[in-house]
């Protein structure tokens, strides 16, 4: 009987495990395999360099670079959709006329399709009628045609803003279903020891939810590091190539340059990177579950 129901469990898992070997284990295959060739059409046909190309990407510069703005995009971006998104799950967490319109409403960002998001968010940041500059000559402080997404210093801003509004509902959403698994009996035992809001959250909040918290940095973090519409649209990865994060890069290096040797190149390394990222945050999810 025992053989049976196995037998019959591994029956059913195995369309799930044979459309994971199509889609992500050949696929991965494949680019490993690419990432070890020259494969750049001015050099005629493919040729196999091994390792040679990984070090030829580092020495070459701009792979340090990439490395660089997709850190600064990653942490940047899931760093403040966690804060903000847990501000508001709290603020939200609180009774109020017309809680569940404010609450619907906060959520628009994260529904719209992010082509559309980035659309509207490059009227806002346009030189000439831009909402963006006619708000800072609103508050005062003189009209400018600043070129928000056309100057190298404040385009990776621009982007960060604007990724930054379209994500956080997400953890607003998680976070807002955790507190609701708070217990209020802790807060009313708090109060009458004369804890203030501030104890409260850091000895109460925090600790109730850090378990779902952590899964809402481990998803926003994989999310950010692989989001590539926000900045294709606004900046297509410049100017000047200010603003290219690994998702672009590739983009580039593959479908402009044809280039796909380089381009396996920086997926394994992305690859790489974000399976380090995403098992040191397993980790510290299982030490929380084991405490």
């Amino acid at each position: 009987m025992r053989t049976r129901s196995t037998f019959w469990g591994y029956m059913l898992i195995s369309p799930a495990v044979l459309l994971l070997i199509v889609l992500l284990f050949i696929p991965l295959l494949y680019t490993l395999q690419l990432s070890l060739q020259d494969t750049d059409l001015t050099h005629g046909d493919p040729t196999w360099i091994g390792f040679r190309g990984y070090v030829e990407s580092w020495a070459d510069g701009e792979m340090w670079n990439v490395t660089k703005h997709s850190i600064v995009w990653t942490i940047c971006v899931a760093g403040f959709q966690v804060i903000i998104g847990l501000l508001v799950a709290i603020a939200l967490n609180q009774k109020f006329p017309l809680r569940w319109l404010v609450r619907a409403l906060v959520l628009l960002p994260w529904v719209l399709p992010g082509v559309v998001a980035a659309l509207t968010w490059r009227l806002i940041y346009d030189s000439q009628f831009g909402f963006m500059n006619s708000l800072i000559g609103k508050l005062g402080f003189g009209y400018h045609s600043t070129d928000w997404l056309g100057t190298p210093g404040l385009a990776m801003f621009s982007v960060i803003l604007a990724a930054i509004w379209k994500g956080f509902p997400f953890p607003m959403l998680m976070i807002s279903a955790a507190l609701q698994g708070v217990s209020q009996e802790q807060y009313e035992a708090a109060k009458i020891d004369g804890a203030d809001r501030i104890k409260q959250f850091f000895y109460i909040t925090l600790p109730s939810i850090s378990g779902v918290l952590k899964t809402v940095v481990l998803l926003v973090s994989i999310w950010t590091f692989n989001y590539f519409e926000m900045i294709y649209v606004l900046t297509g990865g410049g100017p000047i190539r200010s603003t290219h994060i690994a998702p672009t890069y590739i983009y580039e290096l593959s479908f402009r340059n044809f280039n796909f040797g380089e381009a396996s190149r920086v997926a394994t390394i992305s690859f790489v990177f974000v399976l380090l990222i995403s098992l040191v945050l397993i980790r510290q999810m299982n030490k929380t579950e084991k405490n």
